[in-house]
Order: C-alpha cells, then structure tokens, then sequence
C-alpha cells in the first residue's frame, strides 16, 4: 500500500440495519430462486475458484445463513471491536489474516459439505433458515454481537459482511452458468461501498483512476 494520511475516514452509513437485512433478504431469495432450478450438471459446473464446483460453491456461501441463524443468538453487551465491517474484512485479507491462512481448509470443507449435504439442504439455508434469521435480526433491532468469537460487531455490520458474501459469490455462480450477472442493486451498491472502505482511499482513488499503478488489487478474497 501507499503513504497515507492517516486513518481511513469513516462516512456514515446511508443504509440502516433495516436496509441492510432488505438488501441480504432480497439476494438470499435470488440464491434460492437459481438454487431450485439447477440441473445435475450445472451443479457440477466449474467455478472460476480454483477447484470449487457449483455445488462446492453453493455449500460454502450457504455457510452464512445458517451461520447468521446462530449469529442472532450471540447479542452482547461488549464494545465492538470493529466499528464497521470494512475494518474486520481488512484485517481477514491481510497476509497473515484468516482469508489467506486458512484458505485451502475452506476449499476442503466447502467440498466436504457439498458431498454431506442434499441440494434440498443447500438450498433450504437460502429458503428457509435464513430468512428466518433475518425475521429474528429484525426484532432484535441495533445490538451488538459476538461474531463467533473473532470480534464483535454492531449486527448492521455483521450483516454488511453477509451482504457482501452473498453478492460476491452469486457472481461466481452466474458467471460458472455462464449467466449474465443479474444480482439485486442494493447487493451491488453496498458491496462496493464496503470493498472500497476495506482499501487505503488515496491508493483506491489512484488506482481507480489510473494515475498510480499501485498494487492494490484484490482487496479481499
């Protein structure tokens, strides 16, 4: 990364919890729309991850409902430890963080659960139980939580972090089906407003304008 001036600045957030758990609520149901018409060999598509099929794919991300349905249950008292979401993603992707050094665990256990798991299972996580998490996040309104023992968020953030999972690896899907990426705009809009937060903004800003070829891509995984 570049010199920067300091801190990265932190803007207030234009979307709401309410907003946030809308926009994770809308790509869950487009997740489980293309989930229930897949055939046997588009489940079997490669991906443009390395070694992950659909299916492979599909049991990772499906993590995240369910793991928001136990997320639900882990209000706190305690301060966070990250303000925003773009803090604990950056310092996941940094080379040391838990993006990198666990990566091909990951791999293995999102191949171990596509095999131990029925496509009716992976895509009930999108149809069912998470949905029904985001019913539950509804009433709990602005709490905090513990986010599995790695930090503890305000749950907007925590759901930011879902929101950008679930566009990401949409993406990923379509593009395996040789889809044009159809993904939800608030999906989109809010991922890129995290992914851009996760980045030095001098060198994203130059880089994204083309006068400095510092190396600043990808900023996360």
């Amino acid at each position: 990364m570049g010199d920067s001036p300091g801190p990265i600045p932190r803007y207030s957030r234009a979307m709401t919890l309410d907003d946030r758990l809308a926009a994770l609520d809308e790509l869950w149901s487009v997740w489980a729309a293309i989930g229930a018409n897949l055939t046997d060999a588009e489940w079997h598509c490669d991906t443009r991850l390395d070694g992950w099929d659909v299916r492979a794919l599909w049991a990772h991300a499906a993590g995240w409902p369910f793991g928001f349905s136990m997320l639900v249950g882990r209000v706190t008292d305690d301060k966070p430890t990250h303000p925003v979401a773009a803090d604990l993603l950056r310092e996941f992707n940094e080379p040391g963080g838990i993006a990198n050094s666990s990566r091909d665990q990951v791999a293995a256990a999102a191949r171990d659960d596509a095999a131990k798991y029925t496509i009716e299972q992976l895509v009930g996580q999108f149809a069912g139980t998470g949905p029904e998490a985001i019913t539950a996040a509804r009433y709990l309104g602005p709490v905090t939580v513990d986010y599995f023992g790695r930090a503890v968020l305000p749950l907007a953030e925590a759901v930011s972090i879902g929101v950008v999972e679930a566009t990401v690896h949409l993406l990923d899907v379509q593009r395996a089906l040789g889809r044009t990426p159809d993904v939800p705009e608030a999906g989109l809009a809010h991922t890129a407003e995290v992914i851009a937060q996760i980045a030095s903004p001098i060198d994203f800003i130059e880089a994204a304008t083309g006068r400095a070829s510092t190396d600043l891509f990808p900023v996360m995984s």
